[in-house]
């Protein structure tokens, strides 16, 4: 019998080696630049190293990204990463108050990691502008005269030209790896308008500290997130009373798509349960759900915030001029005409890993190509021979799939999955009693699949029009909860607004790539759109080899 396995985070551990759940971790994020107004968008590029061999760490999935100020976190947001790299954006609350905050990123082992410093090399200073609010951190604004705040545009360059090189040629960048080495980088162009940017630590700084850092002690076992995010949480509502009814149950996360972010746990006899995904991009809706509970148990699943809410030390106050006037105005004008008129059709995505729950064994009933019939039975007797309805002796019926899972198909006898856009339907009288009007078409998946420890003899999955489950009811113990899921990759290249004619362009970075690869003596040649303004550019490129050598370079072009 072949079975297509959707293969658990948690038995991938079993095989996991010891060594690398000790692996200890650090992570350098670079930005699109280090000056904004509330309101801004923040592009970051995260890379995520052993700390002992100087390589890309091979462990976690996933890391973690907070803005802090004032003692408090403000914002933030997840990253995915793929062999150490990963890239993703914060959008700044536009109530953020004036004021420099600390950005800081993490992954579940350094949570794990005795004394560890979130406020290390780790972070970074963003200094952040309230140009509709006269609102300050507290303590983290000092105003100083002009004539002791002079305005000094322009930066200065820091070439390694044995290694990595930009250069400007009129229309765009060339970027030359001189090194026997590929390097992967992030590369970003913004305007410099003279307001004076933070002493950062470059990536040399953050690589210089790991290779002497010594070894370091995991205070509590590590379960690496080594697919992705592992998604925490416990049962609600429930007493002592309930607990045999409950340990042993399955419960299941999923979100209302046409994919396949559909995730289970037992529930341990703490009420817990731990769903290990594969990563689930972008802010979604997630439908939480108890198979199999009495309707009459007054419970559900809560979902746990995975974020640490480091403690961080305060940074130095923002110096605040007059003569910054300006500059801010024109920033706030640019921020203000990005967000009106920008959307995210105007990004590059980046390729993500994909989630492997149905394989490529599928069978695609489009519903729109047949007669179309009032009833879900009627649909399945007329052209559907892969599904056929089955009468339990209460009346209700359920769903069997015709499996190619054998030498010669036969109808499932275990259980069957039945997801409405993308969501399990556990009774599955409620699909049979489903509008089939509303329904564009029908997957099947005719083969045994795994979603967690779970075993289903197939998969259908009805997808509506509209992949929102219109007009279904579901049960009172099932819960809808907004949960972050991972930043979606995106390169601000500005090559979109190419086409986009009327456009007003006062963008201030101009170029932002995150996850850019130079091979060995490649050079690169990167075409930049110009904005609707003249001036001067700042140009940082900073990355790692695969053997964890840093590259840096930075330089500065005027537009006329």
């Amino acid at each position: 019998m072949r079975k297509t396995a959707y293969v658990l985070a948690a038995l991938l551990l079993l095989a996991l080696p010891a060594s690398a759940q000790r692996v200890v971790e650090r992570t350098y994020v670079s930005t699109d630049r280090d000056v904004y107004v509330a309101g801004d968008l923040l592009w970051y590029s995260a890379f995520c190293v052993d700390a002992q061999k100087g390589t890309f760490s091979p462990v976690s999935c996933v890391a973690y990204v907070e803005l802090h100020g004032a003692g408090s976190m403000v914002a933030s947001g997840k990253v995915a990463l793929d062999h150490g790299r990963g890239a993703g954006r914060l959008a700044l609350p536009a109530t953020l108050p004036t004021g420099n905050y600390r950005l800081v990123v993490y992954t579940t082992q350094n949570k794990a990691e005795e004394g560890y410093d979130f406020t290390g090399l780790a972070s970074k200073t963003i200094s952040v502008f309230n140009v509709l609010s006269n609102e300050r951190l507290d303590g983290g604004v000092e105003v100083v005269d002009q004539e002791r705040f002079p305005v000094k545009p322009g930066m200065t360059s820091r070439l390694d030209r044995e290694s990595l090189e930009v250069r400007w040629t009129g229309d765009g960048l060339e970027v030359t790896n001189r090194s026997d080495e590929a390097v992967t980088l992030s590369l970003s162009v913004y305007h410099d308008d003279g307001i004076p940017s933070n002493d950062n630590p470059t990536i040399s700084d953050f690589m210089a500290e790991c290779r002497t850092m010594g070894p370091r002690r995991l205070s509590e076992a590590v379960v690496p997130e080594y697919e992705g995010e592992i998604i925490r949480g416990h049962v609600t509502g429930f007493s002592e009373a309930m607990m045999p009814q409950l340990v042993g149950k399955f419960a299941f996360i999923s979100t209302p798509s046409n994919q396949s972010d559909v995730y289970a746990s037992v529930i341990d006899p703490a009420g817990r349960v731990a769903f290990y995904t594969g990563n689930i991009y972008g802010n979604k809706e997630y439908i939480c759900e108890i198979e199999g509970i009495d309707p009459s148990l007054n419970c559900y699943i809560s979902l746990e915030s995975p974020f640490a809410g480091a403690e961080v030390a305060l940074v130095e106050p923002l110096k605040l001029s007059s003569s910054l006037k300006e500059a801010l105005l024109a920033r706030s004008v640019a921020m203000q005409l990005e967000r009106q008129f920008t959307g995210d059709t105007l990004f590059d995505l980046i390729p993500v890993r994909t989630s492997g729950l149905f394989g490529e064994t599928e069978v695609v009933y489009p519903l729109d190509d047949y007669t179309r019939f009032t009833t879900m039975e009627e649909v399945f007797i007329e052209f559907i021979p892969e599904l056929r309805a089955r009468r339990r002796s209460d009346g209700s019926r359920d769903i069997q799939i015709r499996l190619l899972n054998g030498t010669e198909p036969m109808f499932s006898r275990a259980p069957t999955l039945m997801l409405l856009d993308g969501v399990p339907v556990f009774d599955q009288q409620k699909i049979m009693d489903y509008d089939p009007l509303l329904v564009e078409s029908i997957h099947i998946y005719p083969q045994t699949y795994y979603i967690g420890n779970r075993s289903f003899e197939g998969i259908a999955n009805f997808v509506t029009y509209k992949h929102t489950l219109p007009a279904f009811q579901f049960g009172g113990n099932v819960r809808v909860v907004d949960y972050q899921g991972v930043s979606v990759p995106m390169a601000a290249t500005g090559a979109a607004l190419a086409q986009e004619e009327g456009y007003p362009d006062y963008r201030q970075t101009i170029y932002w790539h995150p996850l850019l690869e130079v091979g060995p003596g490649q050079t690169l040649r990167i075409p930049v759109k110009q904005p609707d303004y003249r001036g001067r550019f700042s140009v940082v490129a900073e990355g790692l080899s695969a053997d964890g050598k840093p590259f840096e370079a930075r330089s500065s072009f005027v537009t006329e």
